[in-house]
């Protein structure tokens, strides 16, 4: 693999990886050894490694706020068994955060089920509201052939 010293080129190129720890044995080796001896890449690898655990933590944060809202639409649509009902609630009271976000998404679909049986009944107001309009458009037109019919059959009976 690598091979005598690393230049602090290098080991700016490999930080991200030693903070992963994403290196094989010996690579990390050679990184932990001119960190030792090299101060300033031991900055920037101070630097980059609190870069990365602000990441992991925040990565860490979104997961949990993804899981407790599934958990909150699960409950709110009906989709848990009595048992998972009964875990749910208890971390309502006991976890920061799920009540208010309970109370959010409630809120969140309530408004949307407003807004699509509103829209829902507008949609059927207009379209009756049309269909009604092109009858009576065309209730002059059905007229105007029936009487043309009348007559015709009035004028073929009289002959």
């Amino acid at each position: 693999m690598l091979k005598g010293n690393l230049t602090c080129t290098i080991i700016s190129k490999l930080l991200t990886h030693y903070v992963e720890d994403n290196l094989d044995d010996k690579c990390k080796n050679m990184v932990s050894i001119h960190l030792r001896n090299c101060p300033m890449c031991m900055e920037k690898y101070t630097v980059v490694k609190k870069l990365f655990m602000e990441a992991e933590k925040k990565r860490k944060l979104i997961k949990e706020k993804e899981k407790m809202q599934e958990e909150i639409s699960a409950y709110l649509d009906g989709e848990m068994s009595e048992q998972e009902i009964a875990d749910f609630e208890q971390k309502l009271s006991k976890k920061e955060g799920y009540e208010d976000a309970l109370i959010q998404t409630m809120n969140l679909k309530k408004t949307l089920n407003n807004s699509f049986y509103k829209t829902k009944y507008n949609l059927k107001t207009d379209i009756a509201a049309k269909t009604m309009q092109q009858l009576k458009n065309s209730r002059g037109i059905i007229y105007g052939v029936v009487n043309l019919i009348r007559w015709f059959f009035k004028k073929s009976r009289e002959e």
